[in-house]
């Protein structure tokens, strides 16, 4: 019912446009033949009928599904992360003027110091090996490329429990890039 609420304005609107052409073409052959020119030939507008109804489409679509049994690879169904991305989309560049245009703040600092040991052979292995590899590689997992330096997470070392103020003191005075 909606449907037909919607397309109804559009129709009427078609039919209105198709008598207004054919009213023009009638006045123009009334004076094309005062002058004795030939007419124009009154057009046969009609408007397009469906020969095929939505609801068939949406039946052989939802029959087409059910009846396709693909096999659906593991690989597309696990999460992939935006540092394994980047990672990709790095490797896959082919000169080092492409990998500077590629947005490294996915990365950590070390995931970025890492990237930055790679060979350019390292880097084609990684794009050949796929989006996965590259997901795994960025986790610090075998990845199935060889050769490549082991990625190793460090964690930030804890800060020591200051015992006194004055400890405190002297620590945040060390700290201040005038001491160095």
């Amino acid at each position: 019912m909606l449907k037909r609420q919607i397309v109804a304005p559009f129709r009427l609107a078609a039919k209105a446009l198709i008598l207004i052409e054919q009213m023009l073409v009638a006045v123009l052959n009334s004076i094309l033949r005062s002058f004795g020119v030939k007419p124009l030939p009154m057009p046969s507008r009609a408007l397009p009928q469906l020969s095929i109804k939505p609801e068939d489409i949406l039946s052989e679509v939802r029959k087409d599904g059910s009846e396709v049994g693909l096999p659906t690879s593991d690989k597309l169904l696990k999460p992939t992360s935006d540092a394994g991305h980047t990672l990709y989309r790095y490797a896959c560049a082919q000169s080092p003027n492409e990998r500077s245009t590629i947005d490294l703040s996915a990365l950590s600092d070390d995931q970025q110091y890492w990237l930055y040991q790679l060979s350019d052979a390292d880097l084609a292995r990684l794009s050949k090996a796929g989006l996965d590899a590259c997901t795994r590689a960025m986790d610090g997992k075998k990845c199935g490329v060889g050769g490549l330096p082991k990625f190793e997470r460090h964690e930030p070392a804890e800060a020591p429990k200051m015992t006194s103020p004055l400890a405190e003191r002297i620590h945040a005075y060390r700290l201040k890039p005038s001491f160095a």
